[in-house]
């Protein structure tokens, strides 16, 4: 037998690619500030840059100044960095304010307002700044319209893993929006009379986010510290990266165009056998999902095949391998390890076989039951042309061994990434889940394993809902994850019901449906693609786009109407190169 070979290639390592035009923003660091503010700056604004895809380039306070005309000559000036108050003369801060009066935008992460001088604070209208920081671990969106919160669920909380630092502004302008509020209750105060003892701190809500419109331009103030862009703390892809995004979408000059990913929704489902016939698939399909079955591939019977076939042939159905069963893993030996060349042969030749009489190939996304994925069945996969891992974990690993520090790209998470497999860079992940004990949004909502006494529409739908604004807050895609064993305990007239509910319940976000494999390819070429060079006179927007990728893609383009923003798409087809786009 000739054994395959599979060569480690380890992380891809990524560039950090910078734009020029007037229609990038400008990023404002400082690497001669303090070790700890600069060297998380990465992580909480450059990598989220990249991932939003948004054009940009950097002034280094320690190599160049700010002048008129570079902050002039930007789509809007996001300050990055913690302490960039400091660092910033007034005049240049005069500078800052002048080029958001001439209609630049602004959004200004860092929040220690203490050293800011009087064009910054007169923006907004800031006025008796607490000299105290206080620090909190949950913020509450107020109950107000705005296109930034406007994804969020107003009064809506988010709790930090730990709590962060802010600062206090008492009073601001009239015209200026305060978006969300940091909580400080008797917990938190009592840590902050240990910090600050002689603060003088009252038990309440103090806004942290405002936005504002200063002349032609709009502008943005968070007084929460950055660090709660950091996984230590809260991190990205958890709840909140909509007020980062949509603060800076909304304060760009217009029209701005990025890279980013597409509001797409799917479904999947594991464990599948065929309960009820698969009728639910069908049923989500009526609402407009393209759903992934993940087949226990030993236990279908033989007369679904041909609903199988018909559905893949379709393009509305992807049924996709999950295992033997539940205790055969196709591609690992369950708690064991690495399966044997022989026991691969076996288990491929079954996989072909079962396939060969469904008359339909299953595709290039991979579904794959338990998360234990071996690396010496990546050769199998790649001659049957499997290519995308869905999610990916971390293959060779028993589940018991895998960290969930150890992440892939954008934000180092197991939950929300796309990024190339370590292994084989031929093969690429993804994945958009909540945290892993949330994943499958039934749980708890059915009388399956009694974890409810009914089943509970309204709950299951606000646990899909919730799948969906969590994806698509975070400019990542939605997906809604269960398991087919619920359907034991959940009539079609529920789960009918369920789906319709949750349609109503997400009626104000932009849904566009996918495909498993459509969003693999999608995100595949979005990440080899960047904006390089992109220019606007005010009207209209012209860039040249740099990378390669296999399909096409759908640049956002966003413009003002009035108050609100509203999102356009470009398409742009296969290159490999430069493309110009006018």
């Amino acid at each position: 037998m000739v054994i395959p070979m599979v060569a480690g290639s380890g992380r891809v390592q990524r560039e950090r690619h910078t734009s020029t035009g007037n229609g990038a923003l400008l990023v404002v660091i400082d690497s001669g500030g303090p070790y700890w503010e600069r060297m998380i700056v990465e992580e909480t604004v450059l990598s989220a840059l990249a991932h939003f895809g948004m054009p940009f380039r950097l002034l280094d306070l320690a190599e160049e100044r700010p002048t008129a005309e570079a902050l002039g000559e930007c789509a809007g000036i996001l300050l990055a960095q913690n302490g960039l108050g400091a660092s910033l003369t007034r005049s240049e801060t005069g500078l800052i304010a002048d080029a958001v009066r001439s209609g630049a935008g602004l959004v200004n992460f860092d929040y220690d307002l203490r050293a800011y001088s009087a064009p910054l604070l007169e923006m907004f209208g800031f006025d008796r700044i607490n000299p105290h920081p206080y620090a909190t671990d949950t913020v509450r969106m107020q109950e107000r319209d705005h296109y930034i919160t406007e994804l969020q669920s107003p009064g809506e909380f988010h709790t930090f893993d730990r709590m962060v630092t802010a600062i206090a502004a008492e009073k601001w302008g009239d015209s200026v929006v305060p978006l969300a509020d940091g909580i400080l209750g008797k917990e938190q105060l009592i840590y902050i009379r240990h910090l600050a003892p002689r603060s003088a701190f009252e038990p309440r809500n103090y806004p942290l986010a405002f936005a504002t419109e200063w002349g032609a331009g709009r502008a943005v103030q968070f007084t929460l510290n950055s660090r709660v862009w950091r996984n230590a703390f809260y991190g990205h892809a958890r709840g909140m990266d909509d007020l980062f995004w949509r603060s800076i979408v909304w304060t760009a000059r217009k029209p701005f165009a990025a890279n980013m990913i597409p509001p797409f929704v799917t479904m999947s489902w594991d464990d599948c056998e065929g309960r009820h016939d698969f009728a639910f698939a069908d049923i989500a399909n009526s609402y407009g999902f393209k759903p992934m079955p993940s087949l226990f591939i030993a236990n279908v019977p033989e007369r679904l095949l041909p609903k199988i076939r018909a559905g893949m042939q379709s393009g509305e159905i992807h049924y996709n391998s999950h295992a033997l069963d539940y205790y055969r893993l196709l591609i690992y030996n369950f708690g064991k390890g690495e399966c044997s060349w022989e026991e691969l042969d076996s288990n491929f030749a079954f996989a072909d076989a079962f396939w060969k009489r469904v008359g339909a190939h299953p595709g290039a996304t991979l579904r794959f039951h338990w998360g234990e994925y071996g690396v010496r069945a990546l050769p199998f996969l790649k001659e049957r042309g499997h290519r995308f891992f869905c999610p990916a974990l971390q293959t060779g690993l028993h589940k018991a061994d895998m960290c969930l520090q150890d992440g892939f790209w954008p934000y180092g998470l197991q939950t929300c990434y796309y990024d190339y497999l370590p292994d084989d860079h031929d093969f690429f992940a993804f994945a958009a889940m909540l945290a892993r004990h949330q994943e499958d949004f039934l749980t708890g909502c059915t009388p399956y394993l009694r974890e409810n006494e009914r089943t509970d529409v309204e709950k299951a739908a606000g646990n899909a809902a919730l799948q969906i604004r969590h994806g698509l807050r975070a400019g990542f895609y939605a997906e809604i994850v269960t398991h087919e064993q619920k359907f034991d305990a959940v009539t079609m007239d529920e789960w009918d019901r369920i789906l319709a509910r949750t349609q109503a319940l997400t009626e104000g976000y932009e849904k566009i449906y996918a495909s498993h494999d459509e969003i693999g390819h999608y995100l595949q070429g979005k990440d080899g693609v960047r904006l390089k060079q992109i220019s606007t006179d005010g009207a209209a927007v012209r860039y040249t786009l740099a990378g390669r990728t296999s399909i096409s893609l759908r640049i956002s383009v966003f413009r003002n109407e009035g108050d609100a923003v509203v999102r356009e798409y470009r398409e742009v087809g296969a290159f490999e190169g430069r493309a110009p786009v006018e």
